[in-house]
């Protein structure tokens, strides 16, 4: 009779929601990895090294993906993307500016809570432009690519608009919306373009 032997045990790291790509949805997930273990009578003892590397478990359908899975948007986030993205552009552009004018805060809080963030004020504003530039652009570039041109064109135009707030656009203002443009993954023409129309309709 064999009462020793080895046998691996998973051990769950983290849990959450994910997109999981076996059930075309929304569903809750654990972060697990392996580990062998020395078994004496079939119950693990002694831990030994890792069995693989970390993997993401579906709870619903079981099956087990590479970590990468997880930077795939939820459908929750989706719908929360063009609101969150309005708020680092508008807020880029707004403090590029004048960031204190009070027409240009106005009509940023109205284009994010009217993109679905309801709770959007001032001061979460001043929250957003408080922020480092660099992590700004670098959450803006990973998100963007889950919405479609026509959406990032929006919110680009958007921010334009509120740049043009105050008046002509300043060398700073070009700039940032340069920057947001290439950040939402949008081509130099199409910056071009989007900022052309943003000036005919403030009339700048």
């Amino acid at each position: 009779m064999i009462i020793f032997g080895w046998r691996v045990v998973f051990f769950t790291l983290s849990r959450g929601v994910f997109h999981c790509p076996e059930c075309g949805g929304d569903r809750e997930y654990r972060r697990r990895y392996g580990r062998n273990f020395f078994s004496l009578f079939f119950i693990p003892v002694i831990p030994l090294n890792k069995s693989g590397g970390e993997f993401v478990q579906c709870d619903t359908c079981k099956g087990r993906w590479n970590t990468a899975v997880l930077e795939i948007p939820t459908t929750a986030e989706l719908a929360q993307m063009p609101a969150m993205l309005l708020r680092m552009a508008v807020s880029q552009v707004l403090r590029s500016g004048d960031p204190a004018h009070q027409g240009a805060r106005r009509r940023a809080v109205t284009v994010v809570r009217q993109a679905g963030d309801a709770g959007y004020d001032e001061a979460a504003l001043d929250g957003d432009m408080g922020r480092s530039f660099d992590q700004v652009r670098a959450e803006m570039a990973r998100a963007s690519s889950a919405l479609a041109p026509e959406a990032r064109e929006s919110i680009l135009r958007a921010a334009a608009e509120i740049a043009l707030a105050d008046g002509t656009l300043s060398v700073s203002e070009e700039e940032t919306l340069a920057a947001v443009g290439t950040d939402l993954e949008l081509t130099r023409v199409q910056v071009t373009g989007v900022v052309s129309l943003a000036r005919q309709s403030s009339g700048h």
